[in-house]
């Protein structure tokens, strides 16, 4: 159902309410008391900021110049035309707007009888996100975007950055606007369509590591946008590119580097992509010419070509083809349309799909929602208190660019709660949480979108979806979980724990591109913590399980899990589906002696592990890497139940270390040959049982 006429009646209400300064309309209003909600905030010196409260703006200020009073100025984008919002001069700190205003706003203070900027314009999405509209001056744009990005993607710096940025284009053409996509950046255009927004080009930096190495060029996303020219979107994990047209070609890394990726779905390509040295990745309900490369694992669902590829395994052309997606629901986007303002489009779920949702935009089903039935949320005034409050109340959350800390895991309660997050949105597990950051009840039609996850000092589990394992089924309204990522260690030097990072325990959830990482680099990374020979810490990021799935029918495309101490995958669920599976075992172990499974049985722990009681489960593309640094063994990569409803295809392992340290001794079970020490560099399996 589309709610638009629900939409046009709210905004000619809301075109009938006026502006009024917070200092003379607000004491005393028994619904409205936002001067006092916003009482104890704190705010640096030059600063506004813009919230919602209730239903109205309050735009706070602080400035340490003594003014004679303060004009505002409010634009819909931040380079656009500035027209004077207060009608008498401002002699408080506090504005109130009487409705919900995504406007700029500037704040002008007064002395002499003159007018000075002390702040940046601002909007109730906050400091780390820029509007656009194409009459708007290019070269501003260009600026913020190229400042942003040269920050944001200063090696290692960038890379375990606590900056977050977003960019929405408003629909038009940006003929002069490329899109340098650094460290935790998002850009969106905000066109029903992607052919409704274009911009000139898009340009993600393969000089992080030396040598265009892009296999740590993590943590950025593209949707919803023409782009036009050839495109290099040169990436690895936990990373996407969505809805997008592209007029010419897409390489997927430099064509010297290495790379390893990745994510692209419901996009055009009106050429080739060029996979060059990416080592595997997911193309899912995408649109294009042909496909040049290949590696170790590539899988494409429901991807329409004109030269369509054939399903082999065999070196020189390892290429997964499912012909359609089986159940799929594409991810909740924000979009602005003329007559309702912001709305968040919410794709339906479809099954057996072929090729790209919106080339004909009036059969697209889904359903807007508009943005004032979202709580926006804020990193500078938020906390879990604040978050589950507007949960509690029916909101659903839009998590503007920031670090959320979390004393508290959110609870989402209420069927079709959306919660959407854009720049790398991160809630942040504190060190006095146990229970994680995200516990989804057993209940219809939640979707999650666009979200980084870190654990804290010590958590039970991450993000749990359905309380318990039970018989409700959500088939005809699942739980969508998109663009997911959760994060041991590796951002400060500090002790990281949880015990698994993600539970699905409720059925029919589908999963859409998950990175689940025990990181391996930078800070707070090791097997535990322990002391060195001068008396420093170093601190580990111990978690046994990267996922657990206990509820059946659960279908998940791109997931990657990487590093966790235990198995990285468990899957206990009847009749679960995985299309296209990459993880790295962990790098490091205590020994040998310290990673034993079956009771001491087996060596090292299964990177994908089927519970022996499951009667039915499928595996589509699954890729198991060994990068290890000791001399250890893993016997079996993947481990399953060898029963006729079994069906595990295009099963890989390799070798990145060399044949000295250690290796995998099966593919799975005790099938398979081996890799590493005493074995090859890679081995294959075509189907499971043969």
């Amino acid at each position: 159902m589309i709610k638009r006429a629900k939409l046009l009646i709210f905004i000619a209400l809301a075109s009938l309410l006026s502006f009024s300064s917070c200092a003379n309309d607000n004491k005393g209003n028994d619904n409205q008391k936002g001067d006092d909600y916003f009482a104890n905030e704190v705010l640096n010196n030059n600063e506004t900021r813009v919230s919602f409260y209730k239903n109205d703006t309050y735009i706070r200020w602080n400035s340490d110049k003594k003014y004679d009073g303060y004009n505002i100025y409010k634009s819909p984008t931040k380079f656009g035309y500035y027209q004077k919002a207060n009608s008498k001069r401002i002699h408080d700190f506090i504005y109130k707007v009487n409705s919900k205003d995504y406007d700029y706003y500037l704040v002008k203070g007064i002395i002499d009888g003159e007018e000075e900027e002390f702040s940046e314009a601002v909007s109730v999405f906050g400091k780390n996100t820029l509007i656009c509209s194409e009459d708007d001056d290019f070269s501003l744009i260009q600026n913020v975007i190229d400042e942003k990005h040269d920050r944001l993607e200063s090696g290692s710096v960038g890379q375990f950055s606590s900056d977050r940025f977003a960019v929405m284009f408003m629909p038009g053409n940006y003929s002069d606007v490329t899109m340098r996509l650094g460290y935790y950046t998002t850009a969106i255009g905000l066109g029903e369509s992607p052919i409704n927004t274009t911009i000139k080009g898009l340009y993600v930096s393969t000089n992080v590591l030396s040598n265009n190495n892009a296999t740590c060029t993590f943590w950025r996303n593209v949707e919803n946008l023409s782009i036009n020219q050839s495109t290099q979107f040169a990436v690895s994990q936990a990373t996407s590119m969505r809805r997008c047209n592209i007029n010419g070609s897409l390489a997927l890394s430099h064509p010297s580097g290495w790379s390893s990726g990745g994510f692209l779905a419901n996009t055009k390509v009106n050429g080739r992509i060029e996979a060059r040295t990416q080592q595997q990745w997911m193309s899912r309900n995408d649109k294009f010419d042909s496909w040049v490369g290949s590696s170790f694992n590539y899988v494409f669902s429901g991807c329409e070509m004109k030269s369509p590829l054939t399903d082999s395994w065999r070196d020189g052309a390892r290429y997964t083809v499912v012909d359609k997606s089986p159940v799929i629901a594409e991810k909740p986007f924000l979009t602005y349309l003329d007559d309702e303002g912001y709305v968040v489009f919410v794709p339906s779920v479809r099954e057996n799909t072929y090729g790209i949702s919106w080339e004909n935009i009036n059969n697209e089903s889904g359903e807007y929602i508009s943005l004032d039935d979202f709580y926006i949320a804020n990193a500078d005034i938020d906390n879990s208190s604040t978050l589950n409050s507007a949960l509690n109340e029916g909101k659903h959350l839009f998590f503007t660019p920031g670090i959320y800390t979390l004393d508290e895991p959110l609870e989402v309660k209420q069927e079709d709660t959306i919660i959407l997050g854009i720049g790398y949105s991160t809630l942040r597990i504190s060190d006095t949480n146990k229970r994680g950051a995200l516990l989804i009840d057993d209940v219809d039609g939640v979707r999650v979108g666009n979200l980084l996850i870190d654990a804290g000092k010590s958590s039970k589990h991450m993000v749990v979806v359905g309380k318990e394992k039970s018989n409700v089924s959500h088939k005809d309204n699942p739980i969508v979980l998109s663009d997911l990522y959760l994060r041991i260690g590796g951002y400060a030097n500090i002790h990281t724990e949880s015990e698994s990072a993600l539970v699905i325990n409720a059925n029919n959830t589908i999963g859409d591109n998950f990175w689940l990482w025990r990181a391996d680099h930078s800070r707070g990374v090791a097997w535990n913590d322990y002391e060195n020979e001068d008396g420093s810490i170093t601190y580990g990021n111990p978690c046994k399980n990267g996922l657990i799935v206990n509820g059946d029918d659960v279908t998940i495309y791109a997931l990657m899990v990487e590093h966790f101490e235990e198995y990285q995958t468990i899957w206990n669920g009847e009749r679960g589906k995985t299309i296209m599976y990459q993880s790295e075992v962990p790098y490091t172990t205590f020994g040998q002696d310290s990673w034993m499974s079956h009771d001491g049985e087996k060596n090292g722990y299964a990177s994908y592990k089927v519970d022996d009681g499951v009667l039915k489960h499928d595996a589509l593309g699954i890729g198991v890497y060994w990068v290890h640094r000791m001399v250890d063994y893993l016997d079996s990569a993947m481990e399953a139940p060898n029963n006729e409803n079994i069906n595990m295809y295009h099963l890989v392992t390799t070798t990145f270390s060399g044949n000295t340290n250690g290796g995998i001794k099966h593919v799975i079970n005790e099938l398979g040959n081996a890799v590493g020490s005493g074995g090859q560099t890679t081995a294959t399996i075509t189907k499971f049982p043969e």
